[in-house]
């Protein structure tokens, strides 16, 4: 079967327009395109015109370009090239000569630095789809990672706040800004990176409820706030002194960063003395808070915006007592 070099040349165009065009507009080029030449065979002789750079840099800049194609956010991609870096320095040798030793020879070196099981599992799976994508372009024939297991690891019960940490930390709060922050992240259940792009105009103070436009993928979800935290919110924007559209500013009067909120939680964690304190704990407190109270998983993953409802029961944390509670209240 020979080789389809228009895809080929789909692809060495998408590599070079994403650093000038948003994704969506790159995919609807990429579209065109296909389209187009889906009318002409390409003979190999039309390689010639860009000969095909098979080096790691090149595969990797193709790579992200794909992801970026595919709505992948930044972190998402910044973490999948991250690791396949990390596998080339560990076994310094092309992508495409790479087999399922050098992968569990990098793994295991992993291991050897203190890397957890969870994470070594995680870096397991983002080298096995490069080397699945590098198989569907052709690139090399097989993905050698297929023969290699996955990693067991011990699942960690992750807590939520406890009622009296939640006492706590709204106790500690010595500025507006401050308890709104603390009461927006209980309420609303919004990622840290998404709570740092929010705008004054994504707030719908009279439906009490958040547009959110800035998770995962470039995906948009409505969630929801409660009167409490909207009237904490509210007066922190009466009162502050940045006129701005974004929803948070720093010290500095510039739009808060996520290590800026990180910062603030932190500040209130140790007048509070609560340990573990960070933008995803909020998360998960708001997860299990609302299954706690009854609302149905498929309700609650929609809120919190997550694809898979196995994703959400992650998030949920349920202690011994109310299990035994919930189990005799339905075999009594």
């Amino acid at each position: 079967m020979s080789k389809d070099y228009r895809m080929s040349i789909i692809r060495t165009m998408e590599t070079e327009l994403v650093n000038h065009f948003a994704p969506e507009q790159v995919n609807l080029i990429s579209h065109v395109l296909t389209k187009a030449l889906a009318e002409y065979e390409i003979t190999e002789r039309c390689t010639s015109i860009e000969p095909y750079d098979d080096s790691n840099e090149q595969i990797l800049r193709r790579y992200a370009a794909c992801l970026l194609v595919y709505g992948k956010s930044e972190g998402t991609l910044k973490q999948y090239i991250r690791t396949c870096r990390k596998l080339y320095e560990a076994v310094g040798k092309p992508y495409t000569e790479m087999n399922a030793n050098d992968v569990l020879y990098f793994l295991a070196k992993e291991m050897e630095r203190g890397i957890k099981d969870q994470t070594r599992e995680n870096q397991r799976a983002n080298i096995s789809a490069f080397f699945q994508w590098m198989t569907v372009e052709e690139i090399i024939p097989k993905n050698p990672v297929a023969q290699v297991k996955p990693i067991k690891c011990h699942k960690e019960v992750k807590k939520a706040f406890s009622d009296v940490e939640i006492d706590a930390l709204r106790g500690a709060c010595k500025s507006l800004k401050e308890r709104a922050l603390v009461e927006f992240l209980l309420s609303t259940g919004v990622r840290v990176n998404e709570l740092a792009t929010m705008t004054v105009q994504d707030i719908n103070k009279e439906a009490l409820s958040v547009h959110v436009v800035h998770g995962k993928g470039n995906k948009e979800r409505v969630t929801y706030t409660t009167t409490v935290a909207m009237k904490h919110l509210l007066a922190y924007l009466h009162d502050r002194k940045e006129d701005g559209d974004m929803l948070f500013y720093n010290k500095f009067h510039t739009p808060i960063s996520t290590k800026g909120i990180g910062h603030i939680l932190n500040t209130i964690a140790e007048r509070a003395g609560v340990d573990n304190v960070h933008p995803h704990r909020f998360r998960r407190t708001f997860a299990t808070t609302l299954s706690r109270r009854g609302m149905p998983l498929q309700e609650i993953q929609i809120l919190m915006g997550h694809r898979n409802a196995n994703t959400t029961m992650q998030y949920i944390a349920t202690d011994d007592s109310r299990m035994n509670a919930s189990y005799k209240k339905y075999t009594a």
